[in-house]
């Protein structure tokens, strides 16, 4: 992790809050999109298990991560990671 996004962190890898500036919170939403396969679709379910393990608030983690191109969804609420180009 980097010093940039740790202090958001727990020792336990938890989140401890969604920074407000957004390079830090894109920062951060990446690091938790690592736990994610590429080429993967996740049904909302699955996907609030994985983001769980770093914070409660599982809804508002998914939907900075698709406010911010990290994932994709469909309208079955399935979710993937985007695309980089």
């Amino acid at each position: 992790m980097s010093e940039q996004i740790d202090q958001f962190f727990r020792p336990d890898g938890t989140l401890i809050s969604i920074p407000v500036k957004p390079a830090k919170k894109i920062a951060v939403l990446n690091h938790i999109a690592k736990e994610l396969a590429p080429e993967t679709k996740y049904p909302e379910k699955e996907l609030n298990t994985v983001i769980a393990k770093y914070h409660d608030d599982t809804a508002a983690i998914r939907r900075h991560m698709i406010e911010f191109g990290i994932l994709q969804r469909n309208s079955e609420s399935v979710y993937w990671l985007a695309p980089t180009d």
